[in-house]
């Protein structure tokens, strides 16, 4: 059984405890009328700088994905057509055009893409080092994100390979699958088990198509996979 709270007379009088700090509240605020505004005002003046931030940090994305854009897409079309397809010249000046917009947009998703078509480009002329050094310092910014994060990966290991770095290929791979869905993820691993198998650590090439396998049966990888671990045993 609840137990009966008793009030006197006493307690019926008194004021209510809401009330009365509530009074207190209003007294204190009329006596430091000028620290409340103050205070008021600084917190109004960063929401204000919040919002504006935001704002200009969209601006900035905007304007960068409006002049950069254009470019990567004339990048793509040269990137894809058979070799010698392309203008003399043509590349060297697309290279050119989107490196100076990716410094002037510096910081922004856009120039991020930017930097991944631009280690595409060099990777296209044999510059290997040049594309390894792109990739790495989009990825050194931390800013990359969703598909860019496996792109930029894949791009640093393919470099990596075909200037004779192996290990460090089969390592960047590893670091692509972790940042892909599904299917770029076999596509990934199966890429790193190619790396070991070039760096001589065929033990751990096979280990490796072996557990693609296992995870994953229906892998677009399967025949190749069995006929190389069939060579391996």
């Amino acid at each position: 059984m609840a137990e009966k709270i008793r009030y006197t007379r006493r307690d019926l009088k008194g004021p209510d405890e809401f009330i009365s700090t509530f009074g207190r509240i209003v007294a204190w605020c009329k006596e430091n009328g000028t620290k409340v505004a103050t205070a008021a005002s600084v917190v109004l003046a960063a929401l204000v700088v919040a919002l504006a931030t935001s704002a200009y940090f969209r601006w900035q994305e905007s304007k960068a994905g409006a002049e950069i854009w254009p470019f990567l897409d004339q990048a793509r079309e040269m990137l894809t057509a058979p070799a010698g397809a392309a203008a003399p010249g043509g590349m060297a000046d697309m290279e050119k055009s989107i490196a100076s917009l990716a410094e002037k947009h510096s910081g922004t998703r856009a120039a991020l893409y930017a930097q991944h078509y631009l280690g595409c480009i060099a990777f296209r002329r044999g510059d290997y080092e040049a594309s390894a050094a792109r990739f790495r310092d989009a990825i050194r910014t931390g800013k990359d994100e969703g598909v860019l994060k496996y792109l930029l990966r894949n791009g640093l290991a393919s470099s990596l390979e075909a200037k004779g770095d192996f290990q460090g290929a089969a390592a960047s791979y590893r670091d692509a699958a972790e940042s892909a869905g599904p299917l770029l993820k076999a596509q990934a691993r199966f890429d790193e088990g190619r790396a070991l198998e070039l760096a001589g650590k065929k033990a751990d090439a096979a280990a490796l198509y072996r557990k693609i396998v296992e995870e994953n049966p229906e892998t677009l990888q399967r025949d190749l996979i069995d006929i190389k671990t069939a060579h391996m045993e």
